[in-house]
């Protein structure tokens, strides 16, 4: 049956081969990956298919490159034309995930690495020890990120058309910032667009914040309605083929206080410098320096984000079939940014009773430097400003 798939069969051989000689290094037996909707990515990149449906179904596979089929997708989705979606051989759907997975892992295993590991369901972690009393279960996500950091040009081209569906997301919430117009107006009009124009789904929740609320950074829309001098904020992500698209935009209604424009204005310089930054052999730490070096010389170190799920200096991502992938953009990684890898740019001033900017979007690191996949302005601000 052929494959419908922006990639071929010969390029997820590839994709498990660099997965084998990873865990030959780092003395693996025997590979699970998990994903569900919450937890998307280390599946659908090595087998081609990954469960859309509820959080109660899963998807799972089972890489042993010396013992039995070699890579086994598992799936309780019963519904979908799985053969047509992946291109492994052996495939199994049930919904006994605890009985069949350590059927596949070989009696002789002594390490096992688990990618997706802090969400693997217990039920499938319990049955594994018991099987496998004497065998070490060790955390592989970062191994198999780590795999695919560089991306083919089969996945940038994914990437390019799924950057394309969420800019038609931004540029739906930039043509209703007007005064009047409700929040929960904006969100339908942002996932509206995203689906018309070919978004699989939203990759999470949409999300729309007005006002001092958007000091949250991550708001949620409600009954509020937009009016003059509010800061206005989006972040939003169609999925195209299982790879993630993430957009924010921050502007305002009609003309802005001082203060919502020194945080505006100080955010796309941000983005501006950690452009510039972005070539191959630059350690991701120096980005986010390149960022922190704005709020730094505008008085605005103090406004710099952070949270318990972002370390110092957080500046981006990277992203792919996961929303967010390594390298982080912060000042702890310093892995060297490489040819074809793709971030997701994110700086983030916030000051409390003012609220919240980020403005954020993929690029693409070339040989010439960063190269931006989106093509929505920085500072939809500017006009309404000037008239």
């Amino acid at each position: 049956m052929p494959l419908k798939s922006p990639f071929t069969r010969d390029e997820f051989i590839d994709r498990m081969n660099r997965t084998v000689a990873a865990m030959q290094q780092n003395g693996l037996d025997a590979l699970i990956g998990f994903a569900n909707k919450i937890m998307p990515g280390h599946v659908r990149w090595l087998t081609g298919y990954e469960t859309r449906h509820g959080v109660e179904d899963a998807s799972y596979f089972v890489l042993t490159p010396d013992y039995g089929k070699r890579l086994t997708l598992i799936t309780n989705s019963s519904w979908e034309p799985l053969r047509e979606m992946s291109w492994v051989d052996e495939i199994i759907v049930s919904s006994k995930f605890a009985e069949v997975i350590p059927d596949l892992i070989p009696p002789s295993a002594r390490c096992v690495g688990i990618a997706g590991y802090d969400a693997l369901p217990a039920p499938v972690f319990v049955a594994l020890q018991e099987r496998f009393p004497g065998v070490k279960f060790t955390d592989a996500s970062l191994l198999c990120f780590r795999v695919r950091m560089v991306k083919s040009p089969a996945e940038v081209a994914v990437l390019r058309r799924c950057v394309q569906i969420t800019q038609a997301g931004g540029q739906a919430f930039l043509d209703l910032i007007q005064e009047g117009r409700g929040e929960r107006e904006i969100l339908a009009a942002v996932e509206s667009a995203l689906k018309l124009n070919g978004s699989d789904e939203v990759s999470f929740t949409s999300q729309i914040g007005r006002g001092p609320y958007t000091f949250e950074i991550n708001c949620y829309a409600g009954d509020g309605v937009l009016k003059e001098g509010d800061m206005v904020m989006l972040d939003c992500g169609a999925t195209y083929c299982g790879y993630r698209g993430d957009l924010s935009r921050t502007t305002v209604v009609g003309k802005g206080s001082p203060e919502v424009m020194q945080l505006l204005e100080g955010v796309a310089e941000m983005y501006d410098r950690c452009l510039e930054a972005i070539r191959p052999g630059v350690p991701s730490s120096d980005i986010a320096r390149a960022g922190i070096a704005v709020a730094e010389r505008h008085g605005m170190k103090d406004y710099l984000y952070s949270s318990p799920n972002t370390k110092a200096g957080f500046m981006g991502h990277a992203i792919g079939t996961h929303f967010h992938e390594p390298p982080w953009i912060d000042l702890e990684e310093n892995t060297e940014l490489k040819e074809n890898m793709v971030i997701v740019i994110e700086p983030i001033l916030r000051k409390q009773g003012v609220g919240g900017v980020n403005i954020e979007d993929p690029i693409l690191v070339t040989a010439k430097g960063g190269e931006r996949l989106c093509t929505l302005g920085t500072r939809p601000w500017r006009a309404a400003q000037a008239s």
